[in-house]
């Protein structure tokens, strides 16, 4: 548990799994080699004086072509290439030329393994190296901080104000938070990069067979929940006539508020949410010292005593928790709303004849529920470097993608998917097909992709991770879909078809519970008694909730702990919380 509490004293921004960034999947029809007629041009569409209009729609071409720099670090899913491609020569990099008149150029390129994207830029920092015309960013919250207070990177107040697409301003007004992390002096210094809303709530994932099997109804409360943990741990749920199964799946080794093997929505039922700040009175609270939270601990210390969940919960990450579960283990987990895709495909191997279901989180004793959620549908920032002399190129590229691959029209170029060759082809019955299952019945539709991989996706190659993307549009989608309707458009069409029907239940359910979330109003950067109190006051909490949970210390322990905590020095990291809340909420 020795990374948890790094999220009490500043939050992270969600990294989305492979699985979620199947969302994007959806994109257009780019052909394998882009197409000779150009874009619509406004009166000032062509040439190196954009007008605003022509930058907004994403009809404006640099001619000559300009040069962007950049540089970028390679997830799984952005570095399937079709032979002979890289991410310096692709599909989309020669479109984005083609079309737009840009010449995307990296000044380097690491594979993502073991944070390598994020340890190379922040030796850039530390050196003082100069960053290239646009740097994007999806991690941590403290290397977005030292991007802005590097002093090389530009605000983008009027950038926004003067180029953005209507689609991109839209998402960028769902949620005024949205500007906080990013805000300094009043001024906005880096782009945000949109996400799919409501895509980081959790719901209440329960083995349906087990259920059924032993004659039990989904819990609504914490206290139901409770007697099916107790029946799933001693009613020999999978048959195999000894006592080896848990009632829930969990993994708090980073902590208590967390994208999978949650168990947040327990300190939820109570009131507060551990690991973040929440809005109390209008007033920005720490929820690890909440008095919920003791609450919270004493029932999962029981939890504990009764061999409802695994001893070595506090050993296991997200993803080893949630072996508990796809292992056939356990009978239910707490996590997201496509965890269908990964990595319950785990689960479906192991044991062909699971049924599993996603249901609302469980209320507690006052009818209060919910986990950390609710946060702005943001997964990234760009950073424009504030000597580039095109400025406005990293908007228009942004923007084609909204006009083009965000939800394609019928018809449209890019209807089925962003490359005819690469994430689809049309079989000769005219199906779409969009997997590498599908493909390996015809791989003369995709001549140079190693069909035993997925197919390579080119919006994964985009400087802003997938091309862009509508926050409400997916939610949107698999509701519409879970309460009987057919997808109509190419988005729902290709979403819907790359989803699970637990999945798109799954979306009901959280937007039928959407208001029952935490939010963490807390984004700023680290704080002066943050930087130097840090160290101690995580060793403090860890230690604590660890002895509790585990029984080695009394749950008054909690009101003991607490008033250490305040005394060394998270009285005054609430009140610089505070000061900061104060300032960028008046905005």
């Amino acid at each position: 548990m020795k990374r948890w509490l790094t999220a009490v004293m500043v939050a992270t921004l969600a990294l989305g799994p492979v699985a979620c960034g199947k969302s994007g999947e959806s994109g257009g029809q780019a052909q394998s080699s882009p197409a000779q007629s150009s874009p619509a041009q406004s009166s000032s569409g062509q040439g190196n004086a954009p007008s605003a209009d022509a930058i907004a729609k994403a009809t404006f071409k640099y001619d000559p072509a300009i040069t962007l720099t950049t540089v970028a670090g390679l997830n799984a899913n952005a570095a399937i290439f079709k032979q002979g491609e890289t991410i310096e020569d692709n599909v989309h990099t020669r479109l984005i030329k083609e079309r737009l008149g840009i010449d995307i150029k990296y000044n380097w390129v690491v594979t993502n393994t073991n944070d390598a994207y994020k340890t190379k830029l922040r030796l850039m920092l530390s050196s003082g190296e100069k960053m290239p015309d646009v740097v994007a960013y999806r991690g941590d919250m403290e290397t977005v901080h030292l991007l802005i207070d590097s002093g090389q990177f530009m605000a983008v107040d009027e950038l926004v104000e003067k180029y953005a697409h209507p689609e991109y301003k839209k998402g960028l007004e769902l949620d005024p938070t949205i500007w906080y992390p990013i805000t300094r002096n009043g001024k906005k210094m880096a782009l945000p990069i949109l996400d799919y809303a409501y895509n980081d709530n959790h719901v209440l994932w329960i083995r349906e067979d087990w259920l059924k099997k032993l004659n039990l109804k989904a819990p609504e409360t914490i206290d139901e929940m409770e007697k099916v943990m107790d029946a799933f741990v001693n009613g020999d749920p999978d048959g195999n006539g000894k006592k080896d199964t848990w009632g829930l799946a969990v993994g708090f080794k980073n902590g208590f508020n967390n994208w999978m093997t949650d168990i947040g929505f327990l300190f939820g039922a109570y009131g507060t949410m551990p690991g973040q700040w929440n809005l109390v009175n209008g007033k920005l609270e720490h929820g690890s010292i909440n008095p919920a939270a003791k609450q919270a601990l004493a029932t999962l210390r029981r939890w504990m005593e009764k061999g409802y969940i695994p001893q070595d919960a506090a050993m296991k990450d997200e993803v080893q928790g949630a072996e508990y579960f796809t292992s056939g283990r356990a009978g239910m987990i707490v996590g997201r709303n496509w965890l269908p895709a990964w990595p319950f495909g785990d689960l479906e191997k192991n044991v062909p004849t699971a049924e599993y279901k996603a249901y609302p989180l469980p209320a507690g004793p006052d009818g209060k529920r919910g986990a950390a959620g609710g946060n702005p549908p943001v997964n990234g920032y760009l950073f424009i470097n504030k000597d580039a002399k095109h400025p406005e190129a990293v908007l228009l590229y942004y923007n084609w993608f909204f006009e083009n691959t965000a939800n394609p029209k019928p018809g449209s170029e890019f209807e089925y998917g962003f490359a005819k060759g690469y994430d689809y082809a049309i079989a000769p019955d005219g199906t779409v097909i969009r997997s590498n299952t599908e493909a390996k019945k015809y791989p003369e539709l995709f001549p140079g992709v190693d069909l035993n991989n997925s197919l390579p996706n080119p919006l994964f190659y985009t400087i802003t991770y997938e091309g862009a993307r509508i926050p409400t549009l997916y939610a949107d989608a698999l509701v519409k879909v879970a309460n009987g309707g057919k997808p109509e458009t190419p988005y729902e069409k290709a979403e819907i078809a790359s989803r699970k029907p637990q999945n798109i239940y799954a979306m009901k359910v959280v937007m039928d519970y959407k208001d029952a979330v935490y939010k963490n109003y807390y984004t700023g950067p680290i704080t002066d008694t943050m930087a130097s109190k840090n160290e101690l006051l995580n060793k403090l909490l860890n230690e604590t909730y660890n002895k509790i949970i585990y029984g080695q210390a009394p749950l008054e322990a909690f009101d003991t702990m607490v008033q250490n905590w305040l005394k060394s020095g998270g009285e005054q990291i609430t009140k610089e919380v505070n000061d900061w809340y104060a300032k960028v909420s008046q905005r």
